[in-house]
């Protein structure tokens, strides 16, 4: 009996110590293992890399990016590029296998670290110069906390590792515990038990992999779209993927990312410390599988990382065409020439829920050719800018006066103001005209209340009693207003909702391709400081003030320069019958109309550029010229 006994009891012992080992990896190009495809280059230690070009020649390049994938998937990761835009931005993308996927040979000693110096590697023999771009995705990302040599990085979906010290415990702890258990006991297996992770990820006893086994709730409603919608050809091959072992590709991946790191990613110092470049993390608000409370944490405790949370976005944001296209460009395209050398200076001012982090989409070329220098702040209360109690429409110009001063911009500037950034440019034709170079109003909103407005304009205008409940709310009942623009249970934020009441249908198309407005979310308008910044804004914008804009004289007496005023014919925030009016009743003013154009121009395609050259060259395209006439009250 004793020895029946212990014949099971070593039986168990070998079936468990032979669940938990797992198998050799099948190494590509050995006997019996996969074939080798695609180029390598050996590395030091005498591993391979295996790794595919995409874009420009390198050598013709403009831009050189490593793209770094993420769990399961490989360097044929599908890329919402095209040929035309990889040609436009002169950019020359590496993508490659990491080390144990697709036909990259497996690294036993794989940590946050090896991971980086593989990137440096790779790049110090491919010769992609002393410095280049870096963009990770998902798992991909903490290769990119790692490494050194940028000349800028973009963080997509980054994973976060919910052991960093630096996380407070009940935020992390909350958050954990809405994943679901399977991904529970995975997380803390890979942090606690890396050696019993393969017998987990193996075991048919319980639910073992969120990701791996398809769960349905780990997509969101967009991510299903985007994946509806990608090329059948351009689906990874995932048995390929992890063809040399899933033990030496998802479960080492999975090991050192939620491992113990040798370094905290909220420690880090700004790489950029003199704005030379930039790092830019996104988000998708409705991420199943990367917490958008987590990823808010990182970027408080990092300000200089510019953060875009995309609002009902999921986890395939680098797989949808405009968003992918929107990331190069922000990585890629400068702001501008540096000041000293710069021919025109350029304050633009953003519009409400924004911030300098806004887009203004100008070809590089059109910006080195004229040599402009762009500076974007952040208002007061917004962004990284301190609130102001006693903002006005008078404080507003005077800020921009001091932030032109300080930065030592000249004694003429030109300023752009978008949307709600107009009453602000008002401003400064009203108390600092003499600092103007020039002008240029993008959409501007229209305050009711100017008593230049005839009533047969606005008596019958929707947006006039919109804005005039919402004026009485913030001044009277702001309690009340931050609860019904948080409450879940009846619409009261159609911006978040693309609601075709307040965009056209090119609108919808722009909020499809970018952040959209992240600071009216329900979330953030929680956010008593965030609230009480909006209302301040939204206040002074709509309240009563102590100039009317048509009561105004042109600053620019002889003609040497210009104020424009870019409108869209199919706006529904502003009606364009009032900026008509406006700049009847100011013909010094030059009045452009975007035929089916909504509020979001600025987004749109060659607007930008044909903004600045009419305002700079006194370029004007004669397909933004009024189609119809109207009769001035």
């Amino acid at each position: 009996m004793l020895m029946v006994v212990a014949t099971v009891l070593v039986g168990v012992a070998i079936y468990a110590y032979k669940s938990t080992k797992p198998p050799p990896p099948k190494i590509c190009g050995s006997p019996n293992g996969p074939p080798i495809t695609s180029p390598r280059i050996r590395l030091g230690d005498g591993r391979h890399l295996s790794y595919r070009e995409r874009g420009l020649p390198k050598e013709r390049a403009k831009h050189r990016v490593v793209l770094v994938h993420g769990w399961n998937r490989s360097k044929d990761i599908h890329l919402a590029l095209s040929e035309e835009v990889m040609d436009e931005l002169g950019v020359y993308i590496v993508t490659f296998d990491r080390a144990g996927y697709g036909e990259s040979d497996p690294n036993p000693k794989r940590s946050v670290k090896s991971e980086a110096f593989d990137i440096q590697e790779l790049a110090d023999q491919l010769k992609l110069g002393p410095k280049f771009y870096v963009i990770g995705i998902s798992i991909g990302t903490y290769s990119i906390w790692a490494c050194l040599k940028l000349a800028g990085a973009t963080l997509v979906v980054p994973v976060i590792n919910y052991w960093w010290p630096s996380f407070p415990p009940k935020l992390v702890n909350d958050v954990f515990r809405k994943q679901l258990k399977r991904d529970q006991v995975k997380l803390t297996i890979a942090h606690n038990f890396p050696g019993l992770l393969y017998w987990w990820m193996t075991q048919k006893l319980f639910p073992y992999s969120s990701i791996l086994q398809r769960h349905p709730t780990i997509l969101s409603k967009r991510d299903l779209e985007t994946l509806k919608q990608m090329p059948q050809e351009q689906i990874l091959d995932e048995a390929k993927v992890k063809q040399q072992g899933e033990y030496e590709s998802l479960h080492r991946d999975l090991m050192v990312h939620f491992g113990e790191w040798e370094f905290d990613p909220m420690e880090l110092k700004n790489p950029f410390p003199n704005n030379e470049a930039s790092v830019y993390l996104w988000q998708g608000h409705e991420d199943k599988l990367v917490p958008y409370e987590l990823q808010r944490y990182v970027a408080k405790k990092l300000p200089w990382i510019d953060y875009h949370e995309v609002p009902d976005g999921g986890h395939q944001l680098i797989h949808e065409k405009g968003l992918c296209e929107t990331m190069f460009r922000e990585l890629l395209l400068e702001r501008g020439v540096p000041k000293h050398i710069s021919k025109f200076k350029i304050v633009i001012i953003h519009g409400f829920g924004s911030s300098k982090e806004m887009t203004f989409l100008v070809p590089q070329e059109l910006i080195e050719e004229l040599g402009i220098y762009f500076v974007l702040f952040d208002r007061a209360g917004y962004g990284e800018s301190d609130p102001n109690p006693k903002r006005s429409v008078k404080t507003e110009a005077l800020d921009i006066q001091e932030l032109a001063d300080q930065l030592q911009i000249g004694s003429k500037f030109y300023v752009i103001g978008v949307s709600m950034g107009s009453y602000p440019t008002w401003s400064c034709l009203r108390y600092i005209p003499d600092r103007l170079a020039g002008v240029a109003f993008v959409v501007p909103v229209i305050n009711y209340k100017w008593r230049s407005l005839p009533k047969s304009l606005t008596k019958e205008d929707y947006r006039r009693r919109l804005v005039q409940l919402a004026l009485w709310f913030s001044k009277y009942a702001p309690g009340l207003l931050q609860w019904w623009v948080t409450q879940k249970w009846i619409p009261s934020s159609p911006a978040l909702q693309r609601n075709p009441f307040f965009f056209n249908d090119n609108d919808i198309e722009v909020l499809k391709k970018t952040p959209g407005f992240p600071m009216l979310s329900r979330d953030k308008l929680g956010e008593r400081g965030v609230f009480d910044t909006l209302r301040g804004d939204f206040i002074t914008g709509f309240d009563n003030w102590d100039f009317d804009p048509v009561d105004l004289s042109n600053p620019f007496t002889d003609n040497e320069s210009s104020v424009h005023i870019w409108q869209g014919y199919e706006d529904k925030v502003v009606p364009f019958q009032l900026q008509r009016f406006i700049t009847g009743k100011l013909p010094w003013i030059k009045y452009h109309e975007v035929p089916d154009g909504g509020h979001l121009i600025v987004h749109y395609d060659g607007i930008c550029e044909a903004i600045l050259r009419a305002l700079l060259l006194g370029e004007e395209s004669p397909l933004y010229r009024p189609k119809t006439t109207v009769n001035i009250p």
